[in-house]
């Protein structure tokens, strides 16, 4: 019942306004909100197989699996993302699903740089469903490398500048058609070359078929990093191409620096003006080494030898106080006894004030 019912227009203007207030809150009747619509639409994500077995695979294939995803709600479900938990994984969805409809998540592995063995890889999905906004999907499966690598998977090579060092592997397969063929390195100054292993080398308990592959730097290898993959067709069908990594470094026998002398502006008169290039030997190994003669092209700037301790040579450049004003390009020539490096040049500038 309503309590203004039988209040007249002129009694509700003389009640106080704090009075009406309190009535306002304290009256069941007056303080009822609308309550929200129970059969308001709304989306409802039910996935009824979250869990996929994709079984065993050769190390290279790419497995794809469907996960299929029905709206059972009563508005459109939105799959907002879905992320997978590794970068070997990639998805593909439907991202809207009508009420009553399916849709379709497919996962894709790529089990090339995975190890072998029985792998699992998730993903998460996002919904606008309100009750379960998100859900995990799972794949399960056994990599099974058709050929296998011995004891490693990779190619490290790290040589001094004008040496030659190899890193090799063992390739076994129990497949009769395995025979490594058409080998292709990521470096013109890499070789490869593959043998059958005779009976004395071979890896116990692994593969009927046993082969070396031999990787080799030349003499010609530019200084820096070495990076990528070495492919060859095996000739198994269920894994016809292997990629192997490859890393490493070419260091330089000698490392010298700075690589150039900037001497600045400067009035040569008073204190000495001196400049300083390190001379480093990276191979401790050779007895032997030595710095024999430094030298500029600069008139006015002169050049001295002094060794430092085993392995390093100080070369220290003295300019001239009765130098001529003005500017002045050149380079310093030092001589060494290293193979490698016997004849380095470092260009010198300045201008004398």
């Amino acid at each position: 019942m309503n309590p203004f019912r039988h209040l007249t227009f002129t009694r509700l203007l003389t009640i106080p306004a704090a009075a009406l207030l309190v009535a306002a809150l304290t009256l069941p009747a007056l303080a009822q909100t609308k309550a929200a619509d129970p059969k308001a639409a709304t989306p409802k994500a039910v996935i009824a197989e979250p869990n996929k077995d994709a079984g065993t695979v050769p190390k290279g294939e790419v497995i794809k699996q469907s996960f299929l995803v029905k709206n059972a709600g009563t508005a459109d479900l939105l799959i907002t993302d879905v992320k997978p938990a590794c970068g070997c994984t990639v998805s593909e969805y439907d991202r809207v699903i009508k009420p009553g409809a399916e849709g379709k998540i497919t996962l894709s592995i790529d089990t090339k740089s995975l190890a072998g063995g029985a792998l699992s890889k998730t993903a998460l999905v996002l919904f606008n469903d309100p009750t379960s906004p998100q859900a995990t999907l799972n794949v399960q499966f056994y990599v099974k490398p058709f050929v296998e690598t011995h004891p490693y998977g990779f190619f490290r090579i790290q040589a001094l500048t004008g040496e030659t060092v190899t890193s090799d592997m063992i390739l076994t397969s129990d497949d009769p058609a395995f025979a490594p063929t058409k080998i292709e390195v990521p470096y013109k100054f890499l070789k490869a070359t593959v043998t059958e292993l005779p009976e004395k080398e071979r890896v116990a308990g692994k593969g009927a078929k046993q082969y070396k592959l031999a990787l080799s730097n030349t003499p010609e290898a530019p200084e820096g990093l070495l990076t990528g993959h070495v492919k060859l067709q095996t000739g198994v069908k269920q894994q016809p191409e292997l990629e192997l990594s490859l890393s490493g470094y070419i260091k330089p026998t000698l490392t010298i620096t700075p690589g150039q002398v900037n001497f600045g502006n400067f009035d040569p008169k008073g204190e000495a003006v001196r400049r300083n290039i390190m001379v480093i030997d990276n191979v401790p190994q050779r007895p032997d080494f030595s710095v024999t003669k430094a030298e500029t092209n600069v008139p006015g700037i002169s050049a001295a030898v002094v060794p430092v301790d085993k392995g390093r040579v100080r070369v220290d450049l003295v300019v001239d106080e009765k130098i001529k004003k003005g500017v002045f390009e050149g380079e310093l020539k030092i001589r060494t006894t290293d193979k490698a490096k016997g004849d380095v040049r470092i260009p010198i500038r300045g201008v004398i004030l």
